[in-house]
């Protein structure tokens, strides 16, 4: 095995292996400021030099690729001296305004700075004194910026944004902008998080705590389904901000969006015909009206936001009172399309996992604005193509941000993604015949066409997104796209839903049975004597929704259990998943854990807490502590019966079992007529995220981004295909 000598002891490397790689893995520390694992190395700051034998310059450890033999001294004066001028040479530009600075206390200049024992600059010198500017949710210190680069190859390598370059030379070089005066982009802050100083940060957060005065606590996202770890920092019981976890990447909703906790309209206790009541006062109330009612009688309909505990405590309570009426909220946007693929697949739950995305080597994305759909996925679809080399396509209603790293795009015209896909199908000719079938001969460029990069893939990724169930294109259409890639290629297929776990009202059995189809039917006849809506919200612009939620005033009894107060007899305010315990279910079903990060703030129960009361008055019985029913009813469909909710690390994944059938479907190209797709406003996925605009105050801080309506239609935006009218959901 290929060898090298590092400070005279030998450590084996794999090739493309730099030699700061080989150190890292094995414990020896090598100064970096502009080095991540995530990126591409560019031996910016040279800290980092080491010497090599043979060679008369010391050379950057990121940039300089181990060879066999190749003896490397990490330690001695001469490599010292040298990272030390280097260091020098950084002082010289940054100002050293540490007490008044944001990142003091866990600033990596600062802290490479006291390593080296610099207590004040070696060489004095005028400090610049650029404006601060504000771009949206983004602070830019020019003045503090030490050149590193890593904000610009963050939004480049890791978010597919390429929101940043570099500006002007020398002195006078800085970070700005790459398309106007302002960042667009997925404002996902990992430039901040990925800021060595002070010189990019948060907003919200800018000069309103010093970070050793947080508590600070892990939780899984609160907004997102692919399970991302956000650290929130708290300060007397508030949040004041959120930061990604190690390398991973959080969404603008993880990150700004926690200030709807303190929304004017939470309800903060039970509120009956409008008015604020306590829980013995609706106890009482409830009491005469829903005890012993029968089974068919019950029926409640649930967000796909809630914990795995709370789809289990609800789903306890009906069927102790013998109802199978219970439903996810993803059946009235998805379920069709549901039941299609698991017709298909066997199963509702998406196959392959998000690991198995990052390492495709050939993605199609069908129908996904992932900035508005769910972009943790296409953190792993930038991993596929950046690290990987996958060949990616997109098919769409529009030209998507990451576009530079589209291998080729197709528009989906009218919403008709059928033919869009046909195109795909038929994107160049079929190889000629060939007497060594392991020869592939195309008439055009290999490197261009699909097949012949399908003929050669190994692991092929499909993700399906809202854009495609929304265009009214048949799901037959895109699941026999499958069957053209084949099963032995096919390793992924994600649908995209951009609810935080709706899958785990998938496995919790809150899908596939009952559907809003019939709770509606029931409702208007008159047959549901109890209606409990746990907090459901329909989309204020979409048809379905606003006819079910018509409907549930039909019911005998009807009872939101909500964080918002809302037109309602009975509302019952509950805790948020940021004020308790529990756990998710990642889109690919992994187990990620929830923890409470603050107290609420009235007299709220949680989800779970809420069943067992109205169990109680039902006459069920349901466990009200979120431990035992993760105990009893949660971990066992993870095959994890010992396993305690402390315990979940994100590791365990739910076993999957699934067929392939063949789709049976005929292409017919469907007339041309306007087709309306509802998506999300950019940064917003659920009343929550809407609620979260705060406009400013004597602070002058305002939180998140206000919802901006958009109609968008080709005429007006050359991104959108011919005879799409893109409209944002209004919440």
């Amino acid at each position: 095995m290929a060898e090298i000598i590092i400070n005279n002891k030998p450590y084996s490397f794999s090739e493309g292996e730099s030699i700061l790689d080989v150190a890292n893995r094995n414990g020896i520390k090598i100064p970096t400021l502009c080095w991540l694992k995530d990126i591409t190395p560019t031996g910016a700051c040279r800290l980092c030099l080491v010497e090599v034998e043979g060679l008369d310059r010391l050379q950057a450890a990121c940039v300089t690729y181990a060879m066999d033999g190749m003896k490397i001294d990490t330690e001695n004066e001469r490599v010292w001296k040298n990272r030390k001028q280097m260091l020098d040479f950084i002082l010289i530009k940054h100002p050293l305004d540490c007490p008044v600075c944001d990142k003091a206390g866990e600033c990596e200049l600062q802290n490479t700075a006291y390593d080296f024992g610099m207590m004040g600059e070696i060489v004095s010198s005028d400090k610049p004194k650029d404006p601060i500017v504000k771009w949206n949710k983004i602070v830019y210190n020019q003045n503090l910026c030490v050149l590193c680069e890593k904000c610009i190859k963050t939004c480049h390598e890791m978010t597919g944004c390429s929101a940043l370059k570099m500006e002007d030379r020398g002195f006078f070089n800085h970070v700005t902008p790459s398309r106007g005066d302002t960042l667009k982009c997925d404002f996902c802050g990992s430039c901040i998080d990925r800021c060595p100083v002070g010189a990019l940060l948060d907003s919200q957060f800018h000069h309103s705590a010093r970070v050793w005065d947080l508590e600070n606590t892990v939780t899984s996202s609160v907004f997102s389904p692919c399970g991302e770890q956000v650290e929130y920092g708290t300060l007397e019981g508030r949040i004041m901000r959120a930061i990604n976890v190690g390398s991973g990447q959080i969404s603008s909703s993880d990150r700004f969006a926690y200030k709807y906790l303190d929304h004017e309209s939470r309800a903060l206790n039970p509120v009956v015909n409008g008015s604020d009541t306590n829980w013995d006062e609706v106890t009482a109330l409830l009491k005469g009206k829903i005890a012993g009612l029968k089974g068919s009688e019950v029926a409640l309909i649930a967000s796909s936001s809630l914990t795995n505990e709370a789809y289990a405590a609800y789903k306890k309570l009906m069927t102790s009172v013998g109802s199978t009426n219970f439903v996810a909220e993803t059946d009235l946007y998805y379920g069709d399309f549901y039941r299609k693929y698991a017709a298909k697949f066997g199963t509702m739950e998406n196959i392959g996992t998000l690991d198995d995305v990052a390492s495709s080597d050939m993605v199609f994305v069908i129908g996904a604005d992932f900035r508005r759909d769910c972009v943790g996925v296409k953190h792993k679809v930038m991993n596929a193509v950046v690290k990987n080399g996958a060949k990616l396509y997109t098919v769409g209603v529009r030209k998507y941000e990451y576009d530079s790293f589209v291998a080729k795009s197709f528009m989906a015209e009218y919403g008709d993604f059928a033919t869009a896909l046909e195109k795909v199908k038929q994107d160049a000719p079929a190889p000629k015949p060939s007497s060594n079938p392991k020869v592939i001969e195309v008439e055009n460029d290999p490197n261009v066409y699909i097949p012949a990069h399908l003929a050669k893939a190994e692991k092929v990724t499909v993700v399906i997104g809202s854009e495609y169930m929304m265009s009214g294109t048949p799901a037959e259409a895109v699941l026999a796209f499958c069957d053209f890639i084949g099963q032995d290629k096919l390793k992924s297929v994600i649908v995209l839903n951009d609810q935080v776990n709706y899958m785990g009202a998938i496995v919790g059995g809150f899908m596939g049975g009952y559907t809003t189809k019939q709770l509606k039917g029931d409702l208007d006849s008159g047959k549901i004597k109890l209606l409990i809506n746990a907090g459901f919200n329909g989309v204020k612009n979409c048809p379905a929704a606003q006819e079910l939620e018509a409907s549930f005033s039909k019911a005998g009894t009807y009872i939101a259990v909500d964080l918002f107060k809302k037109d309602a007899p009975v509302v019952l305010g509950v805790k948020d998943s940021l004020e308790t315990v529990g756990t998710f279910t990642t889109l690919d079903g992994r187990l990620v854990g929830v923890n409470r990060i603050v107290a609420a703030k009235g007299s709220q129960k949680t989800h779970v807490q809420t069943a067992a009361w109205l169990g109680e008055i039902i006459g069920a019985e349901v466990c009200s502590c979120a431990y035992d029913t993760f105990r009893c009813d949660v971990a066992p469909i993870f095959g994890a019966q010992d396993m305690e909710m402390g315990e979940v690390d994100g590791h365990i994944a739910k076993v999957k079992t699934n067929k392939w059938d063949k789709t049976e479907y005929t292409y017919a190209k469907p007339a041309e007529k306007e087709c309306v797709i509802p998506v999300n406003p950019r940064y917003h996925t659920d009343i929550r995220t809407a609620k979260s605009y705060l406009p400013a105050t004597e602070n002058h801080r305002e939180y998140h981004f206000p919802v901006a309506a958009e109609k968008l239609t080709s005429a007006e935006c050359s991104d959108i295909a011919k005879g799409v009218l893109y409209v944002t959901k209004e919440f």
